[in-house]
């Protein structure tokens, strides 16, 4: 039988005693009763393993800070915790990344070293806790297991707090290969190509997205006009919300994957009857291959010219008005086409010669002429001649506003249409609470 013991130091539970040391007997604790105590010892190991984690997490922030790696002659910290302390170098960087945020979470580090939260649970919490949020994180994931933590910080940012709704943007989801040799050199060298590329190193959500997007780009080598994407997705009827499967797993996505996919997509109509529909292509298959040929096979934005990954765009949205015209479509490569649909990337104009195409930071070269519609999927001004701000920052502004009233319960069509009715009546330079005031106005009165 186990038993709790006592080292020379005093420690309770630091000291195990295997076997009948008192004899059968009176002496014998009941074997129904082992359990407990079985229990019991780990819950004490659980607490002090934690309290450990928190006095590392301590001692590296000072190694840290005195650059422990330097007179030992080591690369740097992750190399100093891999020699000395054998950690894998994932868990390094974990390791030090949850030792600088707690530096900042009082809160957090007092439950760590009493073990009422382990070192996993922790690591999770570091994500999204601030000094002003981490006490009702603590109080939130009170008797959670890992898995409970980890759904409840998914879609949350620094700062937010347990009752703001997730963003199915920041959820991310983990990959884990284990390959030969002879295929991981090949991932390498793949990888690297892909780098040149684009001319960026790209991190895992872009590198994933082109291993996957060029097999579907073309067959044989040639444009099939083909539409790319293959709509199945669950939207919401009251916030446009849409959910993609993907081998039997449903999957949140955020509103700008959903419209990207729209731009060039193949409807199969609706999964709920008992027969399927007749299947439909947005772009005909001939404008297709034109738009292919026409653009060289390569992204149209300046600076890019990748040749992976590519989809048809139209500058000026169908809902919006814009046709499927060669002149309102362009080829741009999936991370471009992302930026755009999130905000960061405007285009306007026609394809191909008059093409403008703006980034962050971008100021316009001359006024748009006002006959061309220059507006994005995703936030772009309606008025470009009045504005004083940026155009960036006014589509910025009115993205804001969007998403404000998709937030009440609006539809993205109707809110962007209210938006844009409010920008269109002078209010291009109100402040985002006045323009969303503004834009209430203009929305449809709700049917009881």
């Amino acid at each position: 039988m186990l038993r709790d013991g006592t080292d020379a130091t005093g420690d309770e539970g630091c000291a195990w005693v295997w076997g009948d040391a008192e004899g059968a007997g009176a002496g014998e604790r009941d074997a129904a009763d082992a359990w407990k105590e079985i229990h019991r010892t780990l819950r004490r190991i659980a607490k002090r393993r934690a309290a450990l984690d928190a006095e590392e997490a301590r001692w590296l922030r000072e190694a840290e800070r005195v650059q422990i790696w330097r007179p030992l002659g080591m690369v740097n910290m992750i190399d100093y915790l891999e020699r000395t302390l054998g950690y894998a170098p994932r868990t390094a960087q974990q390791r030090l990344q949850v030792a600088r945020a707690l530096e900042t979470l009082p809160v957090t580090t007092e439950a760590l070293a009493r073990g009422e939260l382990s070192f996993s649970a922790v690591r999770e919490l570091a994500r999204v806790a601030t000094p002003s949020t981490e006490q009702a994180w603590c109080a939130h994931v009170g008797g959670m297991n890992l898995r409970q933590i980890e759904e409840a910080v998914a879609g949350h940012r620094p700062g937010d707090l347990p009752t703001d709704a997730p963003d199915p943007e920041l959820t991310m989801h983990e990959i884990t290969l284990r390959v030969s040799g002879a295929k991981y050199a090949l991932w390498r060298q793949h990888r690297l190509s892909l780098d040149e590329e684009r001319e960026h190193r790209l991190d895992d959500d872009e590198l994933v997205d082109a291993l996957c997007s060029a097999p579907r780009a073309c067959e044989d080598g040639e444009p099939t006009g083909r539409a790319k994407f293959q709509i199945a997705l669950v939207v919401c009827e009251r916030c446009d919300q849409g959910w993609q499967e993907g081998a039997g797993v449903r999957v949140p996505v955020d509103a700008a994957t959903v419209e990207r996919a729209r731009c060039d997509a193949q409807h199969i109509g609706s999964l709920d009857g008992d027969a399927p529909e007749r299947a439909r292509q947005d772009m005909p298959p001939s404008v297709v291959r034109f738009i292919w040929r026409r653009d060289q096979g390569r992204c149209r934005v300046p600076g890019c010219r990748s040749a992976l990954g590519l989809e048809i765009h139209h500058i000026v949205h169908r809902a919006n008005g814009g046709t499927h015209e060669p002149s309102n479509a362009c080829l741009i490569c999936s991370s471009c086409h992302d930026a755009h649909h999130r905000g960061a990337l405007l285009i306007s104009g026609t394809a191909p010669d008059q093409l403008v195409v703006l980034r962050n930071a971008d100021e316009p070269a001359q006024p748009v002429k006002p006959e061309v519609d220059n507006r994005a999927h995703v936030g772009a001004p309606t008025s470009t001649e009045k504005a004083s701000a940026s155009r960036f920052e006014q589509a910025a502004l009115r993205t804001q506003a969007r998403d404000a009233l998709v937030g009440l319960g609006w539809k993205s069509g109707v809110a962007a249409s209210a938006v844009d009715e409010a920008l269109a009546a002078g209010h291009a330079n109100a402040p985002l609470e006045q323009l969303i005031r503004e834009a209430l106005r203009r929305c449809p009165v709700p049917r009881v």
